[in-house]
């Protein structure tokens, strides 16, 4: 990306005020062009060039993180931690090792993502800084949370015997260390009347407790997310919110509160158009409905014909959003989805033409997987 010609007279002081200008715009790209350049004119930072330059290094490693261009994000994280060791500055030490952390992470180097964060929490503690403490704390969490995450998909499809192994064992004692971080997390910003942050614990607590199997707990939390949500009228908030305690009703076996929570969740989707959550809502909400049918046929055999031309229907927006999106896996999933619906119907015709239909996908995206590692 080129830069005007006038910025060949600008002092580096200028071009990172600029840079750091358009990073908040999230205009990343240029926003890097300009902090770079101004790195090349270093010299020019004036009296306090070492803090200047720790700020410059620290915005590119955030600018680049954004971007996803995470070596490139270490790089000057670690550029940012040096330089604030020849400062001295335990603020900005503990600020460079938490960017580290969060870097780390995102890599899946958890074992160098934990010692980051650590060091963020034991220097944040050191120096009395609560709103400090509470970040270091919430980036030691979300390290134990996400190691969890690895580990219960690693070892998925899950043991058949129904016994716990050393994987489950190790995720459940990682997810535990994350919810008593959380908490503590949660009584500092709790005390400051963070009510963002106190939002996003909460959200993580529940999803937490919804990974160890303790639905109820997992519900209370997302209650409380989605009142911080309905306060702030943060709709992108609320509708995760929704999924989340839909996904958790559907666990207590509360099949028509899970079904209501998934319809506000695609409600909410669709109002901030973002087709891939529609998606996903829509076959969230054709999944509580088949799901909802399969209750109700015994009782109500008229009330389960209903339902299951609701779960048809959202199956069926399912799937025209995924051909939108060309996600032929998310095509695949959807003609399993009506298959089961048409021949929960008796339409024998139309569940084995989505049966085969499902068939050929999966064969196809099957070969292109294999074709795309033969590149590897």
């Amino acid at each position: 990306m080129s830069v005007p010609l006038a910025v060949e007279g600008m002092d580096a002081l200028a071009l990172a005020q600029e840079g750091e200008r358009l990073c908040r715009e999230n205009n990343m790209k240029a926003g890097i062009k300009y902090l770079e350049m101004a790195i090349e004119k270093k010299i020019n930072l004036g009296g306090r060039s070492l803090e200047a330059l720790s700020a410059i290094y620290s915005q590119l490693g955030n600018a680049y993180f954004v971007l996803r261009i995470f070596d490139r994000a270490l790089e000057y994280h670690r550029h940012d931690l040096e330089t604030a060791k020849l400062l001295g500055d335990s603020s900005g030490l503990a600020k460079a090792h938490g960017n580290l952390a969060n870097t780390y992470k995102a890599v899946g180097d958890f074992d160098s993502a934990y010692e980051h964060a650590v060091t963020h929490l034991r220097l944040a503690q050191e120096i009395s800084d609560k709103e400090c403490e509470a970040r270091a704390l919430y980036n030691v969490a979300s390290v134990y949370h996400c190691r969890a995450k690895t580990i219960i998909h690693a070892s998925l499809p899950l043991d058949q015997s129904g016994l716990l192994t050393a994987g489950d064992m190790t995720a459940t004692s990682q997810l535990q260390a994350a919810i008593n971080c959380y908490l503590q997390n949660l009584h500092i910003v709790e005390g400051m009347k963070d009510f963002a942050a106190c939002g996003r614990t909460y959200g993580n607590i529940g999803n937490s407790y919804y990974m160890l199997g303790d639905y109820s707990t997992a519900v209370y939390y997302h209650n409380k997310r989605l009142e911080i949500a309905r306060r702030f009228g943060d709709r992108a908030a609320m509708r995760r919110a929704y999924t989340n305690l839909g996904n958790a009703h559907i666990f207590l076996s509360e099949t028509t509160k899970a079904l209501e929570y998934y319809r506000l969740a695609l409600s909410l989707a669709s109002e901030l158009h973002d087709e891939v959550i529609e998606a996903q809502c829509c076959f969230n909400v054709g999944n509580g409905a088949a799901i909802c049918g399969d209750y109700i046929i015994v009782l109500f055999k008229n009330r389960a014909c209903k339902d299951l031309v609701s779960a048809t229907e959202y199956h069926t927006r399912y799937l025209k959003l995924t051909r939108k999106l060309r996600d032929r896996g998310g095509e695949s999933r959807a003609c399993a989805a009506l298959a089961a619906d048409f021949r929960k119907q008796n339409k024998a015709e139309k569940a084995l033409y989505f049966f085969i239909l499902q068939g050929h996908i999966s064969i196809e995206v099957s070969l292109s997987f294999r074709s795309s590692l033969s590149y590897l």
